[in-house]
């Protein structure tokens, strides 16, 4: 018996080729890139290089897309890391602006840039929303510094000087307390103006001025170092609660170190303390027993005369991040993470493709 092709027929039979998936898994010629997808991603050592990281795009079926040549972008996901910013005092008008890895006791390169001003840095403040870290100083500006790159940028005049800095998570107000002064004041982050909110009551004794200020991120306690009138030693600094709406402080405890200067909290709740250059060890970084004001050294960082605060900010990627796939793979390679924790995820990106994340990774000291 004789058949017959219809012109038909042939057409739709060439018109399927083209989407047919190859026997051995990748995409057909004409396939269509529609999702992102990461390879196994291996851990590392912290500010080292990591392995090759391997994002595939890939068609709505899950095959690799061999003819796509996209633009992907890479970003940590999930981020358990930390380290903190430590400044100190004035150098010829430069600012000693360094990271320091607390859990693994170290102090990285410090940045030092020639924008930093001459009032030495009084308060600071990690702002997760703007990824900068606000900083207050003597000549009674707000600033922000970029925890990469150690850059200052002005922001605005305070009219005070700020001993203590902190977001308050219930409102999102950031508060500052006053260095001279027993009062605290709500600020504008974005022009740097400030409101001023009351004087704070200590029960039966008064606050002569403030040396920290920050939240506890797993109770949401705030939490302030100040100076006490009734204390005759002028270095010896008390630990307080605050509530801010009652402008009430409830003493913790006496510092079991003098001369505290600024505190920030780690993300698991533990409190983080520098001692100031007119300290009995000075320049040293800090854990506090929020309970009973115990404080245990844990490293000694660098030494730039007046002023000395931190601020814990997230670990961060360096590194190429964006990069153009080829044979529908985009490799990354000289990836740096700045600091040991378990459970990082990475996040890949291209336009108009389905975003990607990765298995979760550790990172060791």
């Amino acid at each position: 018996m004789l058949a017959i092709r219809s012109p038909y027929a042939i057409g739709m039979l060439a018109l399927t080729l083209p989407l047919a998936a190859c026997s051995d898994g990748t995409a057909g010629p004409g396939q269509v890139p529609a999702r992102l997808s990461f390879r196994t991603t291996t851990g590392g050592t912290a500010r080292q290089p990591l392995a090759v990281v391997e994002v595939e795009i890939q068609d709505a079926n899950g095959h690799l897309v061999t003819s796509a040549n996209d633009e992907v972008t890479i970003r940590l996901d999930v981020n358990p890391g930390s380290l903190v910013l430590h400044a100190s005092g004035a150098a010829a008008n430069d600012r000693i602006i360094e990271l320091v890895d607390q859990l693994h006791p170290e102090v990285l390169t410090p940045f030092l840039s020639n924008n930093e001003g001459t009032g030495e840095t009084l308060a600071m403040v990690y702002d997760s929303a703007a990824a900068v870290v606000l900083s207050t100083d003597l000549d009674n500006a707000l600033n922000a510094i970029d925890p990469v790159t150690g850059a200052l940028t002005n922001i605005g005049d305070l009219g005070a000087s700020l001993k203590g800095i902190a977001f308050e998570s219930s409102s999102g107000r950031l508060i500052g307390a006053a260095a001279f002064t027993d009062s605290v004041m709500q600020v504008n982050q974005t022009t740097g103006v400030g409101t001023w909110l009351g004087r704070v009551t200590a029960g039966t004794d008064s606050i002569e001025g403030f040396n920290g200020l920050a939240e506890d991120p797993v109770s949401g306690t705030l939490y302030a170092v100040v100076k006490l009138r009734d204390n005759p030693n002028r270095k010896v600094r008390s630990l307080v609660t605050l509530d801010i709406a009652a402008l009430a402080a409830t003493s913790v405890a006496a510092l079991s170190e003098n001369g505290v200067a600024g505190i920030s909290f780690a993300r698991d709740g533990t409190l983080l303390a520098v001692t100031g250059d007119g300290a009995d060890i000075p320049e040293t970084l800090w854990q506090v027993t929020k309970t009973d004001g115990t404080m245990t050294s844990i490293v000694t960082m660098g030494n730039g005369a007046d002023g000395e605060s931190i601020a814990v900010v997230p670990a961060f990627l360096t590194g190429t991040l964006t990069v153009q796939a080829v044979n529908g793979v985009a490799a990354f390679t000289g990836l740096v993470i700045t600091a040991a924790a378990d459970g990082y995820t990475f996040a890949a990106t291209a336009p108009g493709l389905t975003s990607a994340t990765s298995a979760a990774f550790n990172i060791v000291p």
